[in-house]
């Protein structure tokens, strides 16, 4: 059986291919420009754009089931060409945004439902992942601020989250695509705890072995001013209203990780104590 991975430099597509090699699946991988690095050595790769699926064809060429990583544009192109290849099943990596309030009807949350419709139009077998806050979050949106300055600024410290460690989201997906357990139509995966922003920040701190790190609360619009240049300013909304929303509200838990992978969902803590080189001054 060859399973596609799409999006194989993205944060869960790079996890979920070692997944499935130590499985014993063999894997083809996708990006839409396979000479430049950080695709993983020793799998085949195949050049592709979903949006745009010339050579959709050989991409899926004898694939039984594919990862899909969430594509900004059209996929009905990819979708048909994968129906007419013959998959048998599709997990699409979502995001809660496609449904929450404040969300779903904003620029994230429009873009995973438009991926979402499409794969639901084209009848393609499958299941929606919807992970919760992505550990990686906090490199994404902290690292810069931590080595310049050791501080986070932050609008809503005390917003709840439950973040998932992102080996989690790939071995779920990897169970998804080579057993039929647990292919529900959603699946919706959370960490094991929920934490306001200031206590990530707090476990961040104590991994780090630097002590507290000193939290700057920025008003709504000090945040918005503060964007940085590649986040599209409807984006930060977006992100500011759930933060809001989500302000002293216990964000929710669910046994899913281990109910598929057969272990507990990874805390934040063991996720920082791996991670701690993102956060360190070159």
């Amino acid at each position: 059986m060859t399973i596609l991975v799409t999006g194989a430099r993205g944060n869960i597509g790079a996890r979920l291919i070692p997944a499935l090699t130590r499985a014993g699946q063999h894997v083809r991988a996708t990006a839409r420009d396979i000479t430049a690095p950080g695709l993983p050595a020793g799998i085949e790769t195949v050049e592709l754009d979903l949006t745009d699926p010339v050579g959709a064809e050989k991409a899926l060429s004898g694939v039984e089931s594919v990862f899909l990583y969430p594509a900004r544009g059209g996929i009905d192109g990819f979708l048909h060409a994968a129906c007419e290849a013959g998959v048998r099943y599709v997990v699409l990596l979502s995001s809660p945004a496609s449904f929450e309030a404040h969300e779903h009807d904003h620029h994230i949350g429009l873009i995973h439902r438009a991926n979402e419709r499409s794969l639901e139009d084209s009848g393609l077998p499958h299941t929606l992942l919807y992970p919760s806050w992505l550990a990686t979050n906090a490199a994404r949106d902290w690292a810069p601020g931590i080595r310049a300055t050791g501080t986070v600024r932050l609008a809503f410290p005390d917003a709840q989250f439950t973040p998932i460690h992102l080996d989690d989201v790939a071995e779920v997906a990897a169970q998804l695509l080579t057993r039929d357990d647990h292919r529900a139509r959603i699946q919706v995966l959370t960490g094991p705890e929920s934490l306001r922003l200031r206590e990530i920040v707090a476990i961040l701190g104590e991994e780090l072995g630097r002590g507290p790190i000193p939290i700057e609360t920025l008003t709504r619009q000090q945040a918005l001013d503060a964007r940085p240049p590649w986040m599209p300013e409807s984006v930060l909304e977006a992100l500011l209203d759930a933060e809001a929303a989500a302000v002293d509200v216990a964000a929710p838990v669910n046994n899913a990780v281990d109910r598929i992978t057969g272990h507990p969902a990874r805390t934040f803590r063991a996720w920082a104590q791996a991670h701690r080189t993102e956060f360190a001054s070159p």
